[in-house]
């Protein structure tokens, strides 16, 4: 089991949630929320995502060109793997 899953699997264990508001339980159930849970997990970062990365990291490590976006881009992919492995 990949880490996403395991983690969706203990958030909505059961339809029965007692910290999460009525209507949830109404409109979805369980199987609907672990599935959505593990398909926005499993999405690709966006740019934005990426140049808020990078501008974080550039306060601490000056890389000329492109390097230290595609050392971000690496990393992130690398993240997604290992969450996403079974």
């Amino acid at each position: 089991m990949s880490i996403i899953s395991s983690e969706a699997d203990s958030i909505y264990e059961s339809s029965a949630w007692p910290d999460h508001p009525n209507i949830l339980r109404q409109l979805y159930d369980s199987d609907d929320l672990r599935e959505a849970y593990e398909r926005g997990a499993e999405r690709q970062p966006t740019e934005e995502e990426i140049e808020a990365a990078i501008g974080e990291v550039r306060k601490f490590i000056m890389l000329p060109g492109m390097y230290l976006e595609n050392i971000i881009r690496i990393a992130f992919n690398a993240a997604r793997r290992k969450a996403t492995e079974e």
